[in-house]
């Protein structure tokens, strides 16, 4: 959730700049993508018992299994760019501090729950989401109150122009692809009804901020699309000066839990890499390396800037995904998830 809905970057590029009702065309895009692409992925793992990115690949690309890790080595620089990269913008703007500072801080965060593995990562993730669903729970009821004719009237005076579809499943297969990295969340799936309900319910938790942004947004469209960090905005805008300083905090952790997210797949698949060669996973400290190693590396293309990171790097992913992920997900995996259960080739 972190980088996407903390800033709200993503969902005014790929969401809200379809005008009020091509956003929700995008939203529902979006949900259904991530809900084939989950229960597809969550079933392939729990057949194959596959629930690192390179054992997943290898049942699903066979000998090219090492494409889609070259892709999501690229990937994982572009999502901590811009994790590390909205973090510094929230604080610079909000408090003043370098932006430089707040990437540091972003990078201790990330480096900290990494060292301690995968339960606290995992716990450290629901907190972040239950303290994002407070937050937006309070912002319906002050949008609710005080903003609903801005935003009624902003769904009659904008029609609907098309294109919303294709940004939609862009946004969708963009972060999409990033979900192997998250298998390791799907361990406890044991049979294929609940890697469905989990799928299914999955996407739309991960929509649901997305709608609420989006109407959100709407209280002010169309000047919140020119808005570098949007959600900061908004906030600014519509509610009180305690709820901006509540929003930056959760949204500051939420960034940093992006980048810990997408590393403990990383982790992952290094600890089976590790077992492989020295007959055990990396130690924490090792797990604190590796986060800290990569968040450096990451931090360099900063200078990009937050706009243009997002729009190049989601063209780059969406690209990608969509040969070494999504095609053979719908294709080959499909045949292996109609199979139902491994067989001895």
């Amino acid at each position: 959730f972190g980088a996407s809905y903390g800033s709200g970057r993503e969902v005014v590029e790929f969401v809200s700049s379809n005008g009020p009702t091509g956003g929700l065309y995008a939203i529902v895009t979006l949900v259904v993508t991530h809900s084939i692409l989950l229960v597809l992925s969550f079933e392939l793992a729990r057949l194959y018992r596959a629930h690192d990115f390179v054992s997943f690949f290898r049942v699903l690309l066979r000998r090219g299994w090492f494409l889609y890790e070259i892709v999501i080595l690229v990937g994982l620089v572009i999502a901590l760019s811009i994790t590390t990269t909205v973090g510094g913008t929230v604080l610079e703007d909000h408090f003043g501090i370098s932006a430089w500072i707040g990437s540091l801080m972003i990078l201790a965060l990330i480096v900290i729950l990494n060292y301690y593995g995968r339960t606290i990562v995992e716990e450290s993730m629901m907190l972040s989401v239950t303290a994002l669903f407070l937050v937006l729970v309070i912002l319906v009821v002050q949008l609710v109150t005080g903003y609903a004719d801005q935003v009624s009237a902003a769904f009659a005076d904008y029609k609907y122009e098309g294109g919303s579809l294709y940004k939609g499943l862009m946004y969708a297969i963009g972060g999409g692809g990033y979900l192997p990295l998250l298998l390791y969340c799907a361990i406890g799936l044991r049979t294929r009804r609940e890697v469905v309900v989990a799928g299914i319910f999955a996407a739309a938790v991960a929509g649901i901020p997305a709608l609420i942004f989006h109407f959100a947004f709407m209280a002010g469209y169309p000047t919140i699309i020119e808005q570098r960090i949007p959600t900061y905005w908004m906030f600014d805008q519509i509610s009180t000066p305690l709820m901006l300083n509540v929003y930056v905090v959760v949204m500051f952790v939420l960034v940093a839990q992006t980048g810990v997210g997408v590393l403990q797949g990383l982790i992952e698949r290094l600890d089976v890499w590790h077992q492989q060669k020295r007959g055990g996973p990396l130690t924490r400290a090792g797990h604190g390396a590796v986060a800290g190693v990569a968040v450096i590396f990451s931090m360099s293309l900063g200078s990009m800037g937050i706009v243009s990171l997002i729009l190049r790097g989601y063209t780059i992913m969406f690209a990608s995904f969509i040969f070494v992920f999504v095609i053979p997900l719908l294709t080959y995996g499909v045949y292996l998830v109609y199979r139902g259960r491994p067989q001895t080739d």
